[in-house]
């Protein structure tokens, strides 16, 4: 369940941060009624009234209706039950000081404490497994009920394909192959380290749900390295700006909602604090083996480089590719940032050449 959770933690964090921000996107229907009425009330449609001769004896009222969406509200309370529950189991199989544990209890706790008071506006509270329809309307009410669809849909495929599916799930993630390339780098990086004699310390789950590194790298005689996957908490930890977020957050959905911008994610990243940094953006075409998509991993690696630079001395960004196509490594230093191309084979050199403080640039 914990790992379920850590899943479900991008998504939540696309949830509203308030309890006035959910009562302000509440979904609603709208519905009209039309009597008759022997005195005058409001909203009188005077013209159908006139066709029953005049003076009137009976008045042609029309009358609407709002009323929250109970369709919507029952996938909503479902949901955190749902999310509850597997909360509460992976404590029970948690310590409650454990890092993880701790950033899962503040997101979900608080998630929770927001969003309850919406269900008492639901009529009936014993809603069962939603269905596809209701997930698909809960979808088309925008934001954030959209992100509320997403997060029903995880625990949906748990309950129609149990632990196996959620195991499949895990064993084969969303973008394979190109994820378990991103490992095998992730890997690479951790043995040319271990190679160097550095200690490797393992500090969170590997994945983009976690707030800092998951691994710090202790060399001798050297302060600490931290290396980061799908690294985007970064910008916080360094203190620099995330000037793609910032930007992003201009734009409007098709509904005129607020774009919801978040933080973009340099797949890895190994960096010694207030010295130097290497980005490596993972490229891996699968079965089409397009040179030009490893090409245009540059593009992301120097971005990433180049917001870096306020914190480091020295940064390079990397695209790194499979050695079929990459067969030979090549970089560039572009306005004060080495920029390159590479592969897997690469890894113990550029690792070594960052490592034992020689110049990241050749």
């Amino acid at each position: 369940m914990r790992i379920l959770l850590l899943e479900c933690s991008p998504l939540l964090r696309r949830w509203p941060k308030s309890s006035k921000a959910w009562m302000d996107h509440l979904p609603t229907i709208s519905q009209r009624h039309r009597f008759w009425s022997e005195v005058p009330q409001s909203r009188v449609d005077w013209a159908k009234t006139r066709r029953r001769g005049w003076p009137p004896e009976h008045f042609a009222i029309r009358k609407r209706h709002r009323s929250t969406d109970q369709v919507t509200l029952s996938v909503l309370a479902w949901t955190l039950g749902r999310l509850k529950g597997a909360f509460e189991a992976s404590q029970s199989l948690t310590k409650s000081h454990a890092t993880a544990t701790e950033e899962l209890s503040n997101d979900v706790q608080r998630i929770i404490s927001h969003t309850l008071p919406l269900l008492n506006l639901l009529d009936e509270s014993d809603e069962g497994v939603p269905s596809r329809d209701s997930i698909r309307a809960a979808r088309g009410a925008g934001w954030p009920w959209n992100a509320v669809a997403d997060v029903a849909e995880v625990f949906v495929a748990l309950d129609q394909g149990g632990a196996e599916a959620l195991a499949r799930r895990l064993l084969r993630p969303d973008g394979f192959p190109e994820s378990l390339f991103q490992l095998s780098v992730l890997g690479g990086v951790l043995v040319a380290a271990h190679e160097l004699g550095a200690q490797l310390t393992s500090l969170r789950p590997i994945g983009h749900m976690t707030d800092g590194p998951v691994y710090q790298i202790q060399m001798p005689g050297q302060e600490p390295w931290d290396l980061w996957c799908e690294a985007a908490r970064c910008w916080k930890a360094y203190g620099v700006e995330d000037h793609y977020r910032d930007m992003a957050a201009a734009l409007t959905t098709s509904e005129r909602a607020p774009f919801q911008a978040r933080n973009i994610r340099p797949d890895i990243v190994l960096a010694r604090p207030s010295d130097r940094a290497l980005v490596f953006e993972c490229k891996y075409p699968g079965e089409s083996l397009d040179s030009g998509y490893v090409a245009h991993g540059m593009y992301q690696a120097a971005f990433y480089g180049h917001q870096l630079v306020p914190a480091f001395s020295e940064v390079a960004g990397y695209s790194i590719g499979p050695s079929e196509l990459v067969p030979k490594h090549e970089e560039r230093v572009v306005n004060g940032i080495v920029v390159g191309l590479t592969s897997p084979r690469s890894l113990r050199h550029l690792v070594a050449r960052a490592m034992r403080t020689e110049q990241l640039g050749a």
